[in-house]
């Protein structure tokens, strides 16, 4: 079997593929430095953000989607913790940090509900047409310097782990206010508003999604069964109140604005009202993974051809 992650990116309220056995990975979270090398059956990452990106002279807010209409989402987090194969925590790193970042192709499949409430569907887009935007990927960094409100920090230090995403679907619900619209609130709820005068329409969401692993350094990574999967789950939420809004996000190869920063170089893309403004969408996104061993099926393998290697001199071939 051909090594394969399962991500539900931004939310828990969708269906989870077939349950099979859970499985866990020996991982040395520091490469040999002070902590113990540990049986790991999830990552728990903290809140973070998602950027959804509309393509050139389209918008993803309210009333501008349509179904058909397609997209680019940008995600990205530090780890809290990870979790032993009962789910309990087990390591909090202290002296450094690991982190992802990602980035995916979409396509509405349906948009309802007027004045901007109401639910969006999607699929979450593989194959080598969305290779340019498309990636996932863990970075440890000794330097601990993710940084939720620039965004900035999060894809630095050493990459351990790649991959690239092949299949997924999802939906976004905007909560209907009093007078039938979209419930509308102050976008940055956390701690200081840090956007004086952005406002959002507030909801929640989910998507699921299959990533094959391009690659992983075997000096974090000592274990990896054969065709082991992680189901990866967050919540997606808006307005946010657990994390500040990012004002950039990483492409994959530059930085772009999300709610804006000036000293950060990033410009604002979402407008006055987060969802309705305009072009771009952020969102807050709560992730956490467990691995297990659940196959990709190999009808599904056999069309997409993907391989898999590790870093450097490692190369390892998995069995269709």
């Amino acid at each position: 079997m051909k090594k394969l992650i399962s991500i539900a990116v931004l939310a828990a309220l969708g269906a989870v593929s077939q349950a099979q056995a859970s499985v866990t990975v020996n991982i040395n979270p520091d490469a040999g430095g002070a902590d113990p090398v540990l049986s790991i059956g999830a990552l728990d990452w903290t809140v973070g953000n998602a950027l959804s990106v509309a393509d050139a002279g389209q918008s993803v807010a309210a009333g501008g989607a349509s179904a058909g209409q397609f997209f680019t989402t940008y995600a990205m987090a530090k780890l809290a913790t990870l979790n032993d194969g009962l789910g309990n925590p087990v390591l909090l790193p202290s002296a450094y940090e690991w982190t992802f970042v990602a980035g995916f192709r979409e396509q509405f499949t349906t948009v309802t509900g007027p004045g901007g409430a109401g639910t969006s569907a999607f699929n979450i887009l593989g194959g080598a047409a969305n290779a340019t935007s498309n990636f996932f990927e863990i970075w440890y960094d000794a330097a601990k310097n993710g940084n939720a409100l620039t965004g900035k920090g999060f894809q630095d230090g050493v990459r351990i782990l790649s991959g690239h995403f092949v299949s997924g679907s999802g939906a976004f619900t905007a909560d209907a206010g009093v007078t039938g619209g979209a419930n509308i609130e102050t976008l940055d709820q956390f701690g200081v508003n840090d956007y004086a005068g952005k406002t959002s329409l507030t909801g929640n969401g989910s998507s699921t999604g299959d990533i094959v692993v391009d690659s992983f350094d075997p000096t974090f990574f000592l274990s990896a069964p054969a065709g082991l999967t992680i189901n990866f789950t967050s919540q997606q939420k808006l307005a946010f109140k657990q994390t500040n809004p990012s004002g950039c996000f990483w492409t994959g190869v530059a930085y772009m604005g999300g709610a804006g920063n000036v000293a950060e170089g990033c410009a604002d893309t979402i407008g006055a009202i987060n969802g309705l403004s305009g072009p771009n969408l952020i969102l807050q996104a709560d992730a956490s993974n467990n691995f297990d061993g659940r196959v990709p099926e190999p009808g599904s393998l056999a069309l997409l051809g993907l391989g898999f290697a590790a870093f450097g001199a490692l190369r390892r071939k998995v069995a269709a």
